[in-house]
């Protein structure tokens, strides 16, 4: 495979290719970019400085979902969305609810040390978006739709990390435990293979990033 994807493992972001291609049987372990990804040489590559960004030989493909789906499109293995039109939409929905409504708010969880007082506001906006996850899942799907993995299941475990992390300092595993559909999705999803490799290379990434 010659791909390349670079990143560093903590970012759910970078994580989520990362899952959709070992999904899908193949392995693409993030990299470093030599030179970090606001010099020059990056830039040149995707002008707005974010990771992750994927190449594939010529081609350069920044942002977490366009490339989630052209790992999809591209690599053999399952497909990650859905044939079923219904079900292809739910995934897709899962998705954009985790960017749009959870994803700004875990902002406010990470910031929580030197912006206190936008904790309160972030707990009730973490909240709002798991209902939001919870009302369009069907709770008896074994995974997050369906029974087997997709693209949500991409998306969401990387960031549901980080409801674990900070359960300590802020409870916000609470938030997740009042959904019981997704609570019990969560716990199945942390414990399977996928899910556990991901969350030890989150964590590992994570005490990198804090010295030790």
């Amino acid at each position: 495979m010659t791909m390349i994807l670079y990143g560093g493992t903590v970012s759910p972001f970078v994580m989520r290719p990362v899952l959709a291609a070992r999904a899908k049987g193949h392995d693409l372990d993030p990299v470093a970019f030599e030179g970090g990804i606001k010099s020059d040489a990056y830039r040149a590559l995707s002008p707005m400085a974010k990771m992750p960004l994927l190449v594939d030989g010529d081609f350069a493909l920044p942002e977490s979902q366009p490339i989630t789906d052209y790992i999809d499109d591209v690599l053999a293995g399952p497909r990650l969305l859905p044939a079923d039109p219904r079900a292809a939409a739910a995934t897709r929905l899962l998705v954009r609810i985790a960017d749009l409504y959870l994803v700004p708010h875990l902002g406010g969880v990470f910031r929580s040390r030197e912006n206190p007082e936008g904790v309160p506001a972030a707990m009730a906006g973490l909240a709002e978006a798991l209902g939001h996850l919870e009302h369009f899942r069907n709770a008896g799907d074994s995974f997050a739709v369906g029974d087997s993995v997709t693209q949500a299941d991409c998306a969401l475990i990387p960031l549901f990390f980080f409801f674990d992390v900070f359960d300590k300092s802020l409870h916000t595993g609470a938030l997740v435990a009042a959904r019981p559909g997704l609570a019990a999705w969560w716990a199945r999803a942390k414990a399977s293979d996928l899910g556990a490799r991901c969350i030890a290379e989150q964590s590992a990434g994570l005490k990198a990033m804090r010295g030790g």
